[in-house]
């Protein structure tokens, strides 16, 4: 078996969830990424922000479920340009399975076997997808946002914000990733930042030192930040 020494700074790919309600700019957001390395997996149908820029795009096809999937095994296998992928969004995703699953069933409406088979489907690519950072890139999860109640450690029911998806999910994919993040917009200036320290309204993590509790809206400087930081020197 092969093992290495964790080293003293990142030498992977990254997986960063960046969540926020529709139209405060996530899209935007990873258009700060270079435009040549890249791509969009656009779920949302929306391109107005990606109007006028170089980045690729990967239409999802509504009439296609395996979309999704070989497109990771395209970014698995196959030699390619890119060193950021942006999975645009996974909230629309799910929804969009449970679509997919009902119509080629040809039912009208979603049933129990639907719903479970999305839950599946939605966990498997989730894990793949973060997997690619073992492949030097970075994936960057766009998701909306959602209120879920949750129980803390002595039993008292609260309620926060998450990425929106299955309430089991939810929970399970903010341990997967290395950074979770909500984007945010201040209300006099109306200049975006994330979040990424504790909240008693939203979901955050970071795994790593040297980020600020809020951060500039530019991934670009963000990752520098993660990537620079020597945890020898501190």
């Amino acid at each position: 078996m092969k093992t290495e020494k964790a080293g003293s700074k990142i030498n992977r790919g990254l997986a960063i969830c960046i969540y926020a309600d529709a139209g405060t700019g996530k899209t935007t957001l990873a258009t700060t990424l270079p435009e040549n390395e890249t791509l969009f997996i656009n779920t949302e149908a929306g391109l107005g922000p990606l109007l006028g820029k170089n980045h690729s795009i990967f239409n999802v096809s509504a009439d296609n479920i395996d979309d999704v999937e070989n497109m990771y095994k395209y970014l698995r296998t196959e030699k390619h340009p890119y060193k950021y992928v942006v999975f645009d969004n996974i909230s629309e995703y799910e929804q969009w399975l449970t679509l997919a699953y009902t119509r080629k069933r040809g039912k009208e409406f979603p049933e129990l076997r639907e719903y479970g088979d999305t839950s599946f489907k939605m966990k498997e690519m989730l894990h793949l997808y973060r997997d690619l950072v073992y492949k030097g890139i970075t994936i960057i999860f766009n998701a909306w946002e959602y209120p879920l109640e949750i129980r803390n450690n002595d039993g008292v029911i609260l309620t926060k914000t998450f990425p929106k998806m299955g309430k089991k999910l939810a929970g399970a994919f903010c341990g997967i990733v290395d950074v979770v993040a909500h984007l945010e917009v201040h209300e006099k200036s109306g200049k975006r930042w994330l979040r990424l320290g504790p909240s008693d309204q939203y979901i955050t993590k970071s795994q790593f030192k040297g980020l600020d509790d809020g951060e500039s809206a530019d991934l670009p400087t963000l990752l520098d930040k993660i990537y620079d930081y020597d945890y020898k020197k501190g």
